[in-house]
């Protein structure tokens, strides 16, 4: 079957399958797509997108800075704040929750003052946005970030000369810590998907793996393709496949601000979308005080 005939609704009929759907977009996010895509090429590579704290190791009544980032790797584009951009962006501490402000425009897309000794977990929230692909440069994007179930659908159904339309969000985190301590720093922050650190950042046993688990809608998502990338010159960039329980390991070889993201596909929630697809991609940024060189990825 000639994959571009086949209408769009039956397609996204044919994609269905049984399984954890990606929470519903609303319509009146859909104006974002066209100030997002400002922000985004193509991905015949991945492009991810990350919170960048100034500074990621501080003291109480301190102000933090955060800057935004995209790119394949390190160092990325540093890019403003855009109208339309964020749909909520919140801090976590011992004290509570709290929006994290912002001005559009700016470079520093959100700040605020350190205020509790421990952890301060911030998170951000995208709104949606579109983009479509044609066959190659999707299939390529999909063996990139390792999301082979889709591959395995596209195969299955006889799609892999189909183009891709696809509506994905972000879901950015970023670790501060605040007068030496860590406590909290595996808060969740209630993000669709959401890499969450399972060894404290601030006391990490020389040699020990660093192990972080990744969630889908507050489930452990197996299967995924998780990257870890070292901001330095040149970049470190080593890679972990999530467990059954949804957690990788990585025996990391310096201290720096480290950079962890991840990507999640699945078909289409809507049916009444010209959307095929619907992805999304979580990050997580914190500063690592390693007790020494740890050596490579662990298994």
């Amino acid at each position: 079957m000639d994959s571009s005939l086949i209408p769009r609704k039956s397609l996204r009929t044919l994609l269905r399958y049984p399984g954890r759907l990606l929470t519903r977009s609303s319509r009146s996010r859909q104006l974002a797509g066209s100030l997002l895509l400002l922000l985004f090429t193509p991905m015949v590579q991945a492009h991810e997108f990350w919170l960048v704290p100034h500074d990621g190791i501080t003291t109480k009544g301190e102000k933090v800075a955060f800057e935004l980032r995209i790119g394949p790797t390190w160092p990325g584009v540093q890019v403003p704040r855009q109208a339309g951009l964020v749909r909520w962006f919140k801090a976590q501490d011992a004290s509570g929750t709290r929006e994290v402000p912002g001005r559009e425009g700016s470079l520093v897309v959100g700040h605020l003052n350190a205020r509790e000794p421990g952890a301060t977990v911030v998170a951000m929230r995208t709104n949606s946005a579109s983009i479509d692909l044609p066959a190659s440069e999707f299939n390529q994007y999909l063996q990139e970030e390792g999301l082979t179930n889709v591959l395995e659908l596209r195969r299955k159904f006889g799609l892999m000369e189909a183009p891709s339309r696809e509506s994905f969000s972000r879901c950015a985190k970023s670790i501060v810590f605040v007068d030496g301590q860590s406590q909290g720093f595996d808060q969740q922050m209630n993000l669709p998907l959401e890499l969450i650190p399972r060894s404290d950042p601030m006391s990490l046993p020389a040699g020990s793996p660093f192990k972080l688990q990744l969630l889908f809608n507050d489930q452990p998502l197996s299967g995924a393709l998780i990257k870890a990338q070292l901001k330095t010159d040149p970049v470190i960039e080593m890679t972990a496949v999530s467990d059954h329980q949804g957690f990788v390991s990585f025996l990391l070889p310096e201290a720096g601000l480290w950079l962890f993201n991840a990507v999640h596909m699945e078909p289409s929630a809507e049916l009444d979308s010209d959307r095929d697809w619907e992805s999304l991609w979580a990050s997580l940024t914190m500063e690592l005080p390693l007790p020494q060189a740890q050596g490579t990825t662990a298994p």
